[in-house]
């Protein structure tokens, strides 16, 4: 026999579409376990520049 899930699957799907619509992360605690459904993050800025490295340095 197997034991019932914490959260149903249409409880995850409402706490998604919430987190996307609010663009926040949302997360629930049942008997000491967190679960949480987060929305994408946006991408990060690819205009940085890249680490010099150790021979990039003249000494």
């Amino acid at each position: 026999m197997t034991s019932p899930a914490l959260v149903r699957a249409a409880d995850l799907k409402r706490m998604a579409d919430v987190a996307k619509a609010k663009n926040v992360t949302v997360w629930i605690e049942i008997n000491g376990r967190r679960i949480g459904v987060s929305p994408d993050l946006p991408p990060i800025d690819s205009g940085a520049k890249p680490t010099q490295k150790y021979e990039d340095f003249d000494l």
